[in-house]
């Protein structure tokens, strides 16, 4: 559940109206994490010193969003990721390799949608063997009685985009999402926050989840860690003692996959088949300037990674120019055929080394002022 910030007439309009698909509605400023569910979760209780503030002054409108997934996982997801594939690489807006220019929305959840991509949705869903009915959704409780501190959430991760590459047949795969210290260095109090609990978000073949911090050059003990992830079971899990992360501190989501059991390579992506890495966190006190600290490897980084010197301009499907070897092949079939058996390390360590872009983004669904690229934190 999202908290929608300001007044307009097209929130008015959308509260009247019975909803839409996912990414298909405008952003509306509805950008904030208010509460959220997931497979397995019992819901949470705030501690004592702590509640989430619901300021009719602030906030009038809240949108609810929910993911479905096919029930059946033995069900064949290659035509599905096939088709997927193609339709992010419609929506990838690849205008120059160094990326200086402001982020454009296709590469965040906001996503941009085309006539080709609605009437694939339609073919979906007609598709389907049978209309399903569902009455799910979330209970708050709430008091009149202030606590404290003001608490919110901050998700900390990969933004889900297909630039996040798991390589297949691989058993240890290892992702990174960062939230640069020059994002809470704006954003936070001066005294910093205190993350009280935390929620690690994959997928299926998510196995390890770690959030890291990182003071200077030195790196903290990590905030949190779990060499168990389990799909099934994704709920807060309540810090025996708060972290304390100060205005300048670096944090990274590290994700660590089992692909072992794909034969094809798996993307970043909000479907279940796909791949996500977020860590949303609790804390007190609430700061207003930062709703979600990601990250995405850059373009350049993903295309070194793949052994691509240029690509095509004004292609499509995308094509690679350079190097000579490649011309005239399609992204999708390099990232389709590509030798990663013997190719996997050098893949590796160009993700984990090279550059990335930050994306922190306000409750506005704008973006903090920060450099284009940047390279992983060092530490000692």
């Amino acid at each position: 559940m999202y908290e929608c910030q300001g007044l307009s007439q097209e929130l008015e309009q959308l509260s009247r109206e019975r909803g839409d698909s996912c990414f298909r509605l405008q952003p509306m400023h509805c950008n904030t994490v208010v509460a959220n569910w997931a497979r397995g979760s019992d819901g949470f209780t705030f501690p004592p010193e702590a509640g989430y503030p619901l300021e009719s002054h602030q906030a009038t409108y809240y949108m609810l969003e929910t993911h479905y997934n096919y029930p059946d996982y033995t069900y064949d997801f290659s035509p599905f990721y096939r088709k997927n594939l193609s339709k992010q690489q419609r929506n990838m807006n690849i205008k120059s390799r160094d990326e200086t220019a402001e982020p454009q929305p296709e590469d965040s959840d906001s996503r941009s949608y085309t006539d080709e991509d609605l009437t694939d949705d339609m073919d979906d869903s007609m598709a389907m063997e049978q209309q399903m009915v569902d009455n799910s959704g979330l209970k708050l409780f709430y008091t009149h009685k202030l606590r404290q501190h003001d608490a919110g959430v901050l998700s900390v991760g990969l933004d889900p985009n297909w630039r996040h590459i798991i390589p297949p047949r691989q058993e240890k795969v290892v992702s990174e999402g960062h939230c640069i210290g020059t994002c809470t260095q704006r954003a936070f109090p001066r005294d910093g926050i205190n993350i009280f609990a935390v929620m690690s978000r994959t997928h299926l073949i998510g196995r390890q989840v770690k959030l890291r911090q990182i003071r200077g050059n030195a790196e903290l003990q990590p905030i949190m860690r779990d060499t168990n992830i389990d799909p099934s079971y994704q709920d807060y899990r309540r810090l025996s003692v708060p972290a304390r992360v100060l205005p300048g501190d670096s944090l990274v989501a590290e994700c660590i996959y089992d692909s072992s059991s794909r034969k094809s390579i798996t993307l970043g992506g909000m479907t279940t088949r796909e791949e996500i890495c977020i860590i949303l966190t609790l804390y007190y006190p609430r700061q207003r300037e930062l709703t979600s600290c990601h990250s995405l490897p850059s373009l350049p980084t993903v295309l070194h990674s793949l052994g691509i010197e240029e690509l095509a301009s004004g292609t499509n499907p995308v094509v690679i120019a350079s190097p000579a070897e490649l011309a005239g092949m399609t992204l999708e079939r390099r990232l389709t055929s590509y030798d990663w058996e013997n190719q996997f390390e050098s893949f590796q360590d160009a993700t984990r080394q090279g550059s990335f872009k930050p994306l922190c983004w306000t409750p506005t669904n704008t973006m903090l002022p920060m450099a284009a690229l940047q390279r992983p934190a060092s530490s000692a």
